[in-house]
C-alpha cells in the first residue's frame, strides 16, 4: 500500500498530488464491490450527490403472437445524500526524508487513518444535528410498521444455532435483495465458530473458519473492526451507493519552519446513500 514512496530526498512527497482514493486507500470497506456500488467521483467540495435509481422494475408479459405488447415504464427515482470531508495532518521532520523507511512508515501510517476514519464514517458513525455526520449503515434505524428501516433479526438468548443469519438473509432476499457480504468484527465471528451442535460438532465447518476468504450461507464474510460488537450486518452491494472522491496530499514546510520540519496534509470526501434499506440485514447477537 503505498502513494508517495520514493527515493528522491528532494521530494518525498510531492508538494501537491491527487491519487484515486481506490489505489490509495483500497481496503477501505465502502470501496469494497461486495458492500456497495460506486458511483461519480466527488470533484472539489461538492456537498451533495444525486443518484438516479430504478424504484419499480417494468414489466414483462407473455404475449401472443401478433397481439398489442401493453406498455410497461420502470418507475426512476433518485438517492440523494451529502458527502464529508476526511483529513489528517502528519508532522515529520525534514531530516526523515533522507530515508525512504521512515518516509514508508509515514505513508503507511497515513494511509491506515484514512481507512480507520473512513470505514468509522461508513460503518459506525452517529449522525449528528449539525449535519457533519451521517448514520453508519450499522447505526441505520431497523424498520417498523411506520418507517423504512433495515431488516433487523436478534439471535435468541446465547444463541447456539446459526437460524438468525439465516433468517435475516431469508427476509431481506424476499424483499429483493441480492445478500453480496455479510460483516462482522472478527470477534463476533469467533462468537459463531464456537458455536457446536449437540453432538460436540462445529456449525461452521473448520475448512469454512480457516479460509482466506470464508464464506456462510454461500455469501462472501468480511471482517472490520468498525462493525459494533455482536452485530452481523447482511449487504446487498446494488443498493448502498457510494461516492468518494480523489485524496489529495499536499506538504508545507512553512508552518513549522523554526523547528525544520514538515507537515502532510490529506483530505478526502467520502458519501453514501442507501436506495432500500430493508434489503439490508442487521443481526444482533446477545452478550454472552
Amino acid at each position: 500500500m503505498a502513494v508517495f514512496k520514493t527515493n528522491n530526498t528532494k521530494g518525498a512527497f510531492p508538494d501537491s498530488s491527487y491519487i484515486t482514493a481506490r489505489e490509495a486507500i483500497p481496503e477501505a470497506i465502502a470501496l469494497n464491490e461486495l458492500v456497495a456500488t460506486q458511483s461519480v467521483v466527488i470533484s472539489g467540495d461538492a456537498p451533495r450527490v444525486n443518484v438516479p435509481y430504478v424504484s419499480v422494475d417494468p414489466t414483462a408479459n407473455v404475449v401472443a403472437e401478433g397481439a398489442e405488447i401493453t406498455t410497461s415504464s420502470p418507475a426512476l427515482n433518485q438517492v440523494s445524500f451529502g458527502t464529508h470531508k476526511i483529513a489528517l495532518l502528519v508532522p515529520f521532520s525534514n531530516e526523515s526524508l533522507r530515508y525512504e523507511d521512515a518516509v514508508n512508515l509515514i505513508t503507511d501510517s497515513a494511509q491506515k487513518a484514512l481507512v480507520a476514519q473512513a470505514d468509522h464514517l461508513f460503518l459506525a458513525a452517529d449522525a449528528d444535528t449539525n449535519g457533519i455526520l451521517p448514520t453508519g449503515v450499522a447505526k441505520i434505524p431497523a424498520a417498523t410498521d411506520s418507517a423504512a428501516g433495515v431488516t433487523e433479526v436478534t439471535a435468541a438468548s446465547k444463541a447456539k444455532t446459526l437460524d438468525a443469519v439465516l433468517d435475516v438473509l431469508a427476509q431481506t432476499t424476499d424483499k429483493g435483495a441480492t445478500p453480496t457480504a455479510i460483516v462482522m468484527r472478527f470477534s463476533t465471528w469467533a462468537t459463531l465458530m464456537a458455536i457446536t451442535a449437540s453432538d460436540g460438532r462445529p456449525l461452521i465447518e473448520p475448512d469454512v473458519t480457516a479460509s482466506a476468504s470464508p464464506m456462510l450461507f454461500n455469501v462472501p464474510v468480511i471482517f472490520n473492526s468498525q462493525v459494533p460488537a455482536n452485530v452481523i450486518l447482511t449487504m446487498s452491494a446494488a443498493d448502498v451507493i457510494v461516492s468518494v472522491s480523489d485524496i489529495a496530499a499536499d506538504t508545507d514546510s512553512s508552518a513549522m519552519f523554526t523547528s525544520d520540519s514538515s507537515l502532510l496534509r490529506m483530505t478526502m470526501r467520502l458519501g453514501f446513500g442507501v436506495v432500500k434499506p430493508e434489503r439490508l440485514g442487521r443481526v444482533i447477537v446477545p452478550a454472552k
